[in-house]
């Protein structure tokens, strides 16, 4: 039996997933992306037989992939990521998300980039990353700094990491908020930023406290209501997948970041 403070824990844990996920959608180009389909319901109803139907929902996403849908090129690469419906194969997924990025996939560009990091192809992530960087996609900041946090030239890279966190800790991304909360107070950007990170942990850790009871006040005083299609698109992948706390995303056989 768990313990109460582990069950608190994942409560906690479960709404930082939950707005992350929102916070993620609301800056993707996911709608856009799907308001590109030339006829989007056969998309939600394969979309919808994930749960019930993993085989029949994957082999309809890949023929609508293979028709051109750009959505679910990037999902039919996350399914054989996570082998989810089908075999997993790394190849095929590779060639799925790399179809979506370059067709302007938010999420093909934050999944293609996680699956290079995972093989240990920093320089490949980092160059996916980058683009979404340099074209304003906010989460692409704490990725880009994540991987050259884990990469060999991290030394050369922590002005330019310190720089992308704050940038998403600016633009509201609370990933990118935990994140460099962790590292200054590590003292990885040097000791001179150390009282800076502790306190900045601990006004995340008042800021989360106070998010945390605004939604179960919420919980509470309303009916809840359905998550968007997207937001519960990346919740049932999760479901599908294995998780990372850290960056919120199904990662397949990712280790989470060790921040």
């Amino acid at each position: 039996m768990k313990c109460i403070l582990c069950k608190m824990c994942e409560a906690r844990a479960k709404i930082f997933t939950e707005k992350h996920f929102a916070w993620l959608e609301a800056q993707s180009n996911s709608v856009a992306i799907m308001e590109q389909e030339s006829d989007p319901q056969p998309v939600y109803q394969a979309y919808d037989l994930l749960h019930a139907d993993p085989a029949e929902s994957f082999k309809q996403l890949l023929a609508l992939a293979e028709n051109g849908s750009i959505w679910s090129m990037a999902t039919v690469g996350k399914l054989f990521e996570n082998g989810t419906g089908t075999m997993r194969d790394l190849a095929q997924a590779e060639e799925w998300l790399v179809r979506a990025y370059k067709a302007g996939s938010d999420y093909g560009l934050i999944w293609l980039g996680l699956l290079y990091q995972e093989s240990s192809q920093h320089e490949k992530a980092q160059d996916v990353f980058r683009t979404g960087v340099e074209r304003g996609f906010v989460p692409a900041m704490f990725y880009l700094a994540w991987s050259y946090q884990n990469s060999a030239d991290w030394p050369q890279r922590r002005d330019e990491v310190l720089t992308l966190l704050e940038r998403g800790s600016t633009a509201g991304d609370l990933s990118a908020k935990r994140f460099l909360a962790n590292v200054m107070m590590r003292g990885q950007f040097g000791l001179r930023h150390v009282p800076a990170g502790i306190r900045m942990l601990f006004n995340f850790a008042k800021d989360f406290a106070r998010l945390v009871e605004d939604e179960k006040a919420t919980a509470q005083s309303e009916t809840e209501i359905q998550p968007g299609f997207f937001s519960r698109l990346a919740a049932k992948i999760v479901a599908l997948g294995r998780y990372s706390a850290t960056t919120g995303f199904a990662v397949g056989a990712y280790r989470p970041p060790s921040i």
